[in-house]
């Protein structure tokens, strides 16, 4: 069986022994352990032999001092104890006194008082349990809320602090005397002092927000407001958190993360800049083979050409004016000397290696490239009208320069399968304020890029061409090219309205107006 706690003990104060005698039985009968004493000073050795749970005192006292004179002395010697007050004055003077004094309850001295002192003594000593169990449990409130590692605050339904944790006066900067009273906004700006929290619902859920020390430096915060269960109070209950270290993590986080995939872009562009380069080399590889032979090609033409132009020359000049004989002859000599011409270009294109800077003539280099594509145009109905303006020498690769107008011809040709005009135009231009340059504009009257495909013509490998008839390399070549003159590729295009790409080339350093070319 459960052992039962121990009767409590009551000390009674009452120097009649015959009062004595019926209260102590009365209070036995109900439970109680009773010890009586008749004297203050007896009660006070009593006391502190202890332990007494409850003082019956009786308030008119043989001695000088009555009983609640003594109740004072007995408290101001560290003696709290709760009291049963006995008295036979019921006037409101002396329970105003029996009150102030701290006295729990009281019984008057009538013909039933003995039947109402036990229930007297019970009341005052339940409210003395409850009273201890309120302060344990306040006690141990206070130990969690100070030893607890996030600030928690409460405030009322003014937005007005009432209580600051250890946690929050170190978190906020600020002790906890200076912040009681002040309204939440001190330290969140966000909540506006004096409307309810719950009236929008204000932090429901953790939520981030800029908080605010006491100094006014900002401080990142997680804060979750809930509304506590306290009778006939509007009590809100702060939880923060200082989220100062998970935002540098975060940030540390995203930055890593923003520099792998720098690097990764980084190593994507170099990727793509090796693979452009090796195809350059390779197709360079492979033109320079194709040079080889077309020079040799081209030697081995010439011989025969210039026999037959030597035999043509005499032929002629045996032949009078109006012999009908001879117009065919010349005929027969203008497609020499075109051939002848043709071989010449064909030589002049297969010269020259790569990374050789020289001074450039433009308008020639263009004309040249005229000359080498014009035959190939005229099958295709496509017409070639160059405009040529003075211009300055330029400083360039003149192979590299060759590839991108052979280029940029090529592709005009393509975009005009039906025919159309090719137009070359070379003028004066300008890369930035006061840097004069050389401005390269091939125009043609082709059928145009989408809109949606201009913005991917410089991306190597894309092309818009049949499959087996463009690598995708031209352009971005061609650009590469261009940036490493230091200068820049245009492209504009309309559908069905044709394309025009723009060169810009910085002129040869020191060049002046009597260095200008107009081809």
């Amino acid at each position: 069986m459960p052992r039962s706690d121990p009767p409590a003990t009551v000390l009674i104060l009452e120097d009649d022994a015959g009062v004595a005698r019926l209260q102590r039985l009365r209070l036995e009968r109900a439970g109680f352990a009773v010890v009586v004493t008749v004297t203050p000073d007896d009660a006070l050795v009593r006391i502190r032999q202890g332990p007494i749970d409850l003082l019956v005192l009786d308030n008119q006292l043989a001695v000088a001092e009555d009983g609640l004179a003594f109740y004072q002395r007995l408290k101001a010697a560290g003696h709290d104890l709760p009291v049963v007050l006995v008295t036979g004055y019921s006037d409101d003077a002396t329970i105003v006194r029996a009150l102030r004094a701290g006295v729990r309850d009281y019984v008057f001295k009538s013909v039933e008082y003995l039947d109402y002192l036990p229930d007297a003594a019970r009341r005052v000593l339940d409210q003395e349990r409850t009273k201890e169990k309120l302060a344990g449990s306040e006690a141990l409130l206070r130990a969690v809320l100070n030893s607890a590692r996030d600030p928690v605050i409460t405030m009322n339904s003014q937005s007005r602090i009432t209580l600051f944790n250890p946690a929050a006066e170190q978190v906020l900067g600020c002790p906890a005397a200076d912040a009681l009273g002040s309204t939440i906004d001190r330290f969140l700006p966000s909540v506006v002092p004096g409307t309810a929290p719950w009236a929008n619902d204000l932090f429901p859920t953790p939520t981030e927000v800029d908080g605010r020390r006491a100094d006014g430096t900002p401080v990142p915060l997680e804060v979750t407001c809930s509304r506590a269960a306290v009778p006939s109070q509007d009590l809100y209950i702060l939880i923060v958190r200082d989220i100062t270290e998970r935002k540098r993590a975060e940030w540390q986080l995203r930055e890593t993360a923003r520099q792998r995939e720098q690097a990764l872009r980084g190593l994507q562009a170099k990727a793509e800049e090796l693979r452009a380069t090796t195809q350059q080399l390779w197709q360079a590889a492979r033109l320079a083979g194709v040079g080889e032979l077309a020079a040799s090609i081209a030697h081995e033409l010439n011989n025969p050409l210039a026999t037959v132009h030597l035999r043509l020359e005499r032929m002629l000049a045996k032949t009078p004016a109006d012999d009908p004989r001879r117009r065919p002859l010349e005929v027969v000599e203008q497609e020499v000397e075109r051939m002848a011409k043709l071989v010449a270009n064909l030589l002049h294109f297969s010269r020259a290696g790569r990374d050789q800077v020289s001074t450039v003539n433009v308008p020639e280099e263009v004309q040249k490239t005229i000359d080498l594509t014009e035959p190939h145009m005229r099958r295709f109905g496509v017409a070639v009208a160059p405009e040529f303006h003075p211009v300055p020498d330029i400083f360039a690769d003149r192979q590299q320069l060759r590839q991108v107008l052979l280029n940029l011809f090529t592709n005009a040709a393509d975009a005009m399968p039906h025919g159309g005009r090719l137009i070359p135009r070379v003028r004066p231009g300008e890369l930035l304020p006061a840097r004069p340059a050389v401005l390269i504009e091939v125009a043609d009257t082709g059928t145009g890029i989408p809109a949606d495909v201009l913005g991917r013509v410089f991306d190597p490998f894309f092309t818009t061409k049949e499959e087996g008839k463009g690598t995708g390399l031209g352009l971005a070549i061609c650009k590469r090219i261009v940036e490493q003159h230091h200068g820049k590729l245009e492209i504009e295009s309309e559908l069905g309205q044709g394309t025009t790409v723009r060169i810009t080339l910085p002129v040869k350093n020191g060049t002046n107006v009597s260095g200008l070319h107009a081809g």
